[in-house]
């Protein structure tokens, strides 16, 4: 058969840096940008306006105006304005006010259009269902990264992103069209859940076809089409205002994802692992050609990549006659990742840095809308940043190293939300809100910078028999910390806008003083066991060898 090869040997003859490689890339754009529609979305489909107490029944006088209406039925708070919930417990035709009374039906401003809020009344003492909506979007996240990483590696990357594009088209548009608010959260769900089956299945079948050099870098620029996405649906939702024509406007360029049956390969290295081998070898002349590389004789090419399929039978048959155990080897890598001092100090800082980078992440997205500026200028700013803060990074990492933008971004981030917190509980001057919405977007810019860098943090940390259930528990740490998010923003946020930014600021701060316990990874080699990790402190590896600190 002839020497055996490594897949990496086979793609550096395909070429692993060249037009192939970035063409796939930036076709997973599309779904990068449809990403920053949908999860984003609720700050528009869900605008709570201003309501008040339904004054159905009630007889007015001819040519009385609505001002004059509320100030008969309508009690006004503490600061002078009318409550939203409550109501004078007005009888009859003689306007005979006794007591005051909880709404059970409401009005709504239309300034802002026709919104999901207005549409199933979900304000007061049902605000905790407008949550709920965001809430159970992110649950389908977190539901879609389980099945379709197992999914994706059952039955390929391809097949998955495929089937979960077309669940994403028909779930988008059906949305639109709900016709209750269960209606609504189901299908909110089903798009949450095909969109990590699209965006993490791709995310996955980008790093297997290129260089190790261009996994950073492509890793991070992964966040560049969702601050695109971002930084769009605001301009969208002013000159759509309703939320179902919103739903659709952002629903219909979902079918461009129809594009991927001709545009997205499968990955020969998946290929390979099952065995395809003469698929493989398809997928790799295509990539060839276009990366314009002569490869060797086709009957030499597959003896090659037929060399690379024996090693992987052999892996195979370890690992068919070690099914049985897979359950306790499951179990025994989530015990590694704290067993040891290292390995723990690792894993309790990442999973709890994680939860609260998607927290404050969405928080101040969703926030937006608390902090008293345009909401749609606003939600704008908050997408350009994003965009800033990607292509920053990238540079920022190679002269700082991870840790100290890591643990830096937090803190400063962090303290952007507290000020944010303090200008809203100190003052209510409209003149102010230039200065807090500048604070919220530095803060935006920092916490997208950290949120881009976790990833890869991550894959470094941790050595390559645990990484990716480490990975995976982070994931799962961030999906909660995201879901918690619309909740604080919502409930805690109709109480005072100022209390969301103070839990993200201090959550924030305290992320970033606890990463500061992370070790550096810039430019030294992944650790492959947990020896490596735990020989941090005495030990560093630098290029490939392990040396001492002191030295």
């Amino acid at each position: 058969m002839g020497t055996a090869h490594k897949f990496e040997d086979i793609l550096f003859m395909v070429g692993d840096t060249g037009r192939w490689q970035y063409m796939v890339f930036l076709f997973t754009w599309i779904e990068g940008i449809l990403i920053g529609f949908h999860h984003l979305s609720s700050v528009f489909l869900g605008y709570s306006p201003k309501h008040w107490c339904s004054m159905e029944g009630i007889t007015f006088p001819n040519g009385t105006t609505l001002e004059e209406k509320m100030n008969y039925t309508i009690p006004r708070d503490e600061e002078g304005e009318y409550e939203s919930c409550k109501m004078y417990n007005v009888t009859g035709n003689q306007m005979k006010s006794d007591g005051i009374l909880e709404c059970n039906q409401f009005e709504y401003a239309t300034d802002m259009g026709w919104t999901t809020v207005s549409e199933w009344d979900l304000v007061c003492d049902r605000i905790a269902l407008l949550s709920t909506v965001q809430g159970s979007y992110m649950g389908g996240v977190f539901v879609g990264c389980i099945f379709w990483g197992w999914c994706s590696d059952k039955f390929g990357r391809r097949p998955s992103i495929l089937i979960a594009s077309a669940i994403q088209i028909v779930s988008s548009i059906i949305a639109a069209f709900s016709v209750n608010y269960m209606m609504f959260i189901f299908f909110r769900f089903l798009i949450a859940f095909s969109v990590s089956g699209v965006f993490e299945c791709g995310f996955v079948l980008v790093t297997e076809i290129v260089s190790p050099k261009l996994r950073t870098p492509f890793g991070v620029l992964t966040q560049f089409p969702f601050g695109m996405g971002a930084a769009l649906l605001p301009l969208v939702a002013y000159f759509v205002k309703d939320w179902q024509p919103l739903q659709l406007a952002i629903s219909v360029p979902c079918i461009l994802l129809i594009s991927y049956y001709w545009l997205i390969p499968e990955s020969p290295r998946w290929l390979i692992s099952k065995g395809r081998v003469k698929e493989a070898f398809q997928v790799l002349k295509k990539a060839a050609k276009v990366n314009r590389k002569q490869l060797p004789t086709d009957s030499e090419f597959m003896e090659m990549l037929q060399s690379i399929e024996v090693a992987d039978e052999n892996e195979n048959v370890e690992e068919q006659e070690s099914v049985l155990g897979k359950i306790t080897d499951a179990f025994k890598e989530i015990v590694m990742l704290v067993k040891t001092p290292e390995m723990r100090k690792r894993t309790l800082t990442t999973y709890f840095t994680w939860f609260v980078v998607a927290m404050v992440y969405y928080g101040l997205s969703f926030n937006t809308k608390n902090i008293g500026a345009d909401i749609y200028v606003s939600n704008f700013l908050s997408g350009f940043v994003e965009i800033v803060a990607t292509v920053v990074i990238i540079p920022a990492l190679a002269r700082f190293g991870r840790m100290k933008i890591y643990s830096g971004t937090f803190i400063a981030g962090g303290i952007c939300c507290i000020s944010v917190a303090v200008i809203l509980f100190a003052t209510s001057n409209s003149s102010l809100i230039p200065l807090i919405v500048t604070l919220a977007m530095i803060g935006k810019f920092l916490i997208a910078g950290t949120f881009a860098l976790a990833y890869l943090y991550v894959a470094e940390l941790f050595p390559t028999p645990v990484r990716n259930v480490a990975l995976g528990g982070a994931s799962t740490f961030a999906r909660v910390g995201s879901m918690m998010a619309p909740f604080i923003v919502d409930i805690l946020g109709n109480i005072s806008a100022g209390i969301p930014a103070l839990i993200f600021g201090i959550f924030s701060v305290l992320a970033g003083l606890v990463s500061i316990m992370l070790p550096e990874t810039l430019n030294k080699k992944l650790p492959e066991t947990v020896e490596d990790v735990e020989a941090y402190g005495t030990k560093s590896i630098v290029n490939g060898e392990m040396k001492d600190v002191t030295t």
